[in-house]
């Protein structure tokens, strides 16, 4: 398969193998640590991306624990979560997999059918669950009857305890620790030092294309409130942990949209007391002056905008559409000129009524954006849909009254998709307007325009734009030799398989994003493995020597 350029969006700062793992991660962790138990993280993807010789199976027989955990949030992880959990149990059979996260849960009854999947616990917070689950797996207990949202085997035999745990206040409710980024090299201005906050969950908005919705939660988890927050303090005390490393750490702001007056001032203020380096803050609508000269006075502060598309019918479609491009472009100004540094402003292709040609009218929109605000300021972006329509979400579950058609329903099926050598094929859906090999062309078409777009008016460097555009050039090239060839031949030739590896080998070898479409060497993001010893890492690639083992939860 070819880990192809777009394949992934390119949005944010990770290769196609998507090896970001959800922040709620860290607050399991967590809570283990605060009731007595060691616990580690081990970025496996990452690791591999590091070292692409290493031994995944010699990698995890070093590591002792009764318990395994794996997250399935997001549905991209939903092949190599279960295959790395089959691998586990090869190793270590007598330990127990767990699994979580709102793509486990939507999919729960399928997922605890894998024999290498042992227990998956459903909800959006899973803390009291796990611990308990936890401390009585170290005990010897494997009576889990009374523990709710689990799913489980006995003796081959699925139970489920029942989805009961769905608490609508104190979310998460557990100081996240950074201390142990503070220390790692932030790798320079191209790969800066970066962490992120998470105050809440669920939302109270309902974009028809999110498994995180309004519709999507009340169907998945069950439950009416679906904003739940976490204690504000609990927040601030988080970004205290990185102390002074603060001053060269930048932070992505998660789902601040959805905070109130209050809780944004108060967060405000402990960025700025701290000294953090700059904040990227998600906004649903036009943020309001009052919190414009709050972020203007805290820090470098930057505001990621989403309205979709340009076209306030498609806009509102998709679950947007609460201003017109007309407001936003007054609103720049005064965002602006109240302190912010700059505006991301995301647009999205796979939207309901969205053909190649509004696609195009996005493009030359942007054109229109980079004239006006000179780039930087106001700076457009753009990506696909990929590699799924999220499984709960309104298209997914109401396809036809959309104008969307979905390709794969179940877990199988979408663990089956991404290993098509083709990502057009991969994709889950496609829509009245654009169907799948559709969806791919107009991505690239796109893409290369906003690109030269930038170039001609010096927001990126002429150097860089080039090699975007002969990397988009490359892709589509191989993408049309491995359609002919699996078209005549059902396979793919020895020398094209060679080409595809060395494509692979060197997309693989660094990331970059939209924002600053920059090659950056691989290690020191916040999702990098930092629990592997350095020495054991030597140890297996150069050796079959014992070394000392990871012990954990």
């Amino acid at each position: 398969m070819l880990f192809a350029y777009l394949s992934d969006s390119d949005s944010v700062n990770v290769t196609s193998v998507y090896e970001i793992y959800p922040i709620g991660w860290f607050s399991i962790k967590q809570r283990l640590a605060d009731a007595g138990f060691d616990t580690k993280i081990v970025n496996v993807a990452s690791l591999m991306l590091l070292h692409p010789e290493l031994d995944v199976k010699r990698l995890l027989a070093r590591f002792e624990a009764p318990i395994f955990g794996f997250d399935l949030h997001w549905m991209a992880h939903c092949h190599g979560s279960v295959e790395l959990a089959a691998v586990v149990k090869e190793v270590h059979p007598e330990a127990l997999t767990i699994f979580g996260g709102i793509s486990a849960t939507y999919y729960a009854d399928q997922l605890i059918t894998y024999p290498s999947v042992d227990v998956v616990v459903q909800g959006y917070d899973t803390l009291d669950p796990v611990t308990e689950l936890v401390r009585r797996v170290r005990r010897g207990d494997r009576d889990f009857r009374s523990i709710p949202n689990l799913l489980y085997k006995v003796d081959g035999e699925v139970r489920a305890t029942g989805f009961s745990h769905t608490p609508d206040r104190d979310y998460n409710n557990v100081r996240n620790d950074w201390s142990y980024y503070r220390e790692t090299p932030d790798g320079g201005p191209s790969a800066a030092k970066l962490i992120m906050t998470l105050p809440n969950t669920g939302c109270a908005h309902d974009c028809g294309w999110c498994g995180g919705s309004r519709f999507a939660y009340r169907n998945i988890m069950g439950v009416r409130r679906t904003l739940v927050q976490k204690d504000n303090d609990l927040v601030v005390e988080e970004l205290r942990t990185m102390r002074e490393a603060a001053k060269r750490t930048s932070i992505y702001a998660l789902q601040c949209y959805s905070e109130n007056r209050t809780r944004m001032h108060q967060y405000l203020d402990a960025v700025k007391e701290l000294g953090y380096k700059s904040v990227h803050f998600e906004q649903f609508s036009l943020t309001p002056l009052d919190i414009l000269q709050k972020m203007g006075e805290s820090t470098d502060s930057y505001i990621m905008l989403s309205p979709e598309s340009h076209d306030l019918k498609i806009s509102k479609a998709a679950g947007r559409g609460n201003y017109t491009m007309e407001q936003m472009e007054e609103w720049i100004p005064r965002a602006l000129d109240a302190g912010v540094k700059g505006i991301m402003i995301w647009f999205f292709i796979g939207m309901p009524h969205q053909d190649r040609q509004s696609v195009m009218d996005t493009i030359a929109y942007s054109e229109r954006l980079i004239r006006k605000f000179g780039g930087w300021a106001a700076l457009p972006l753009i990506c696909p849909m990929v590699p799924f329509l999220d499984p709960g979400s309104q298209f997914f579950e109401e396809p036809e009254k959309h104008g969307y058609r979905i390709h794969h329903r179940t877990l199988e099926e979408h663990r089956q998709a991404m290993v098509e050598p083709l990502w057009y094929r991969r994709l889950n859906y496609e829509t009245r307007w654009l169907d799948r090999r559709a969806l791919q062309d107009v991505s690239y078409e796109a893409i290369t325009r906003l690109v030269e777009i930038k170039g001609e008016y010096g927001v990126l460097p002429a150097g860089f734009c080039k090699a975007v555009l002969r990397t988009i050039e490359e892709t589509r090239e191989l993408l049309g030799e491995m359609e002919r060839a699996l078209l005549l031949d059902q396979k793919l030739p020895a020398d094209l398989r060679d080409e595809i590896r060395h494509y692979n080998r060197k997309v693989l070898a660094y990331t970059n994003d939209q924002i600053m479409p920059v090659p950056r060497p691989l290690g020191g993001r916040w999702f990098d493995d930092a629990t592997v010893p350095p020495q054991m890492i030597e140890d297996i690639l150069t050796s079959s020597a014992a070394s000392s083992p990871v012990r954990g939860a």
